[in-house]
Order: C-alpha cells, then structure tokens, then sequence
C-alpha cells in the first residue's frame, strides 16, 4: 500500500525524533522539513499534528513547534507501564500467535545471537523488530497501539544512552528464551522472560543516563 505524502511524513519526522537526529528540545522549522522532504507544507503540518498526538512533539504558542523533551524520570515511569503491557502481550502471544509469526519470531531471536553487539543501531532495530512481531502476535489492535506508543518513547531514550553501554551488557540470548516460552506456550515463563529482559535493559541504559 502506497503511503499518503502525510504519512510519509509523519514516519520520517518520527524517525529522526526517535534515533535523536532531532535533538529534544531543539526546534523544528516547517520550512526546512519541507525542503529536506520535498514535500509541502500541508502534510509537514498533519504528520506534526500526529507527533504531538505521540507526545514526541509539543506546541508552544507564540514560540513555535519543539521536539519533546526528555527526563530521567520519563524512562521510570515508561518502564512501570511497559513491563505491565509487555507481560500481557507475551500471554496472548502464548495463546494466539500463528505458525507463520513464531517462525518470523524465531528468525529475529537467532539474529539477535548472532549480532555484532557493538553495532548498538542494529541492536536496537533487531529488538524494536522483535517486540513489534509479539504486539502483533496478540491481534488486539488497542494493545498494539499502546505498546507501540510507549516503545516509541522508550527508544529516544535508547538512542541516547545505548553507544556508551559496554557490548556484555546487552544479555543477547533473551529473545531466544522468550521465544522459546511462547513456543512452548508456557505463559508463566514468557512472563517472566520478558519482564527480566525489560528490567535489564532497563537497569543498563539508566547507568547512563
């Protein structure tokens, strides 16, 4: 399917905001998206509307359209509703994943072993793949959207304490076990497969922060 020039924005903006090319707080000029875009300014302004949705961007009357910012208590209180979300969503993959999902799901977890852990950018994209396949897994669209928000979230935080986490600190193997548990479609243990795999990394990016 063919993207709309407004979603075409939307993702790309999105993108640069997430991976911290756009630095929070830093303005954003309309004029200079458009060029950089090649696209007009009708769709600049719906995909910033939809940021603002996201919380990714915040308008300042008067002063004009920023990139949100970021705080150390922002990573906290995202991990306490994520690591609820992400419970649930390992339950209802258990119970209603595809054959053709857990194939695609076990692919990731073994590029995941096999990855380069100092390539953090391709670390980061095999595990933002690897959640998203398990959101989908679950076939409940508002779960879907709501692990994706709060992801999203957590990623500019990843982007911006990830490089300086030491390569032994990324557990490569956790994919590979949550994997495994949702195979076996033990609940408890996916469970708590993904709730430990949160709480580190969770521990390790705030080392760095």
């Amino acid at each position: 399917m063919n993207q709309t020039n407004a979603e075409q924005a939307y993702q790309e903006i999105k993108k640069r905001i997430i991976r911290t090319e756009l630095s929070p707080g830093s303005v954003i000029n309309e004029s200079e998206l458009m060029d950089e875009l090649r696209l007009g300014r009708t769709p600049i302004r719906e995909a910033l509307k939809q940021l603002q949705s996201d919380d990714l961007v915040v308008v300042k009357p008067r002063r004009g359209i920023f990139v949100a910012e970021l705080a150390i208590t922002d990573l906290s209180q995202i991990f306490e509703v994520r690591v609820e979300l992400e419970a649930l969503a390992v339950r209802l993959a258990c119970q209603r994943i595809t054959e053709e999902e857990l194939e695609r799901l076990k692919y990731l977890a073994d590029q995941y072993v096999k990855t380069d852990t100092t390539i953090k950018e391709k670390m980061i994209e095999l595990d933002g793949n690897f959640h998203a396949l398990i959101r989908e897994a679950t076939h409940n669209r508002f779960l879907i959207s709501n692990l994706e928000y709060y992801y999203n979230l957590s990623l500019r935080i990843w982007y911006l304490a990830l490089p300086q986490a030491a390569a032994e600190e990324i557990d490569v193997k956790a994919h590979c076990d949550i994997y495994q548990a949702i195979a076996n479609n033990d609940e408890q243990l996916a469970v708590k497969r993904i709730t430990k795999h949160i709480r580190d990394f969770h521990r390790t990016i705030k080392n760095y922060l």
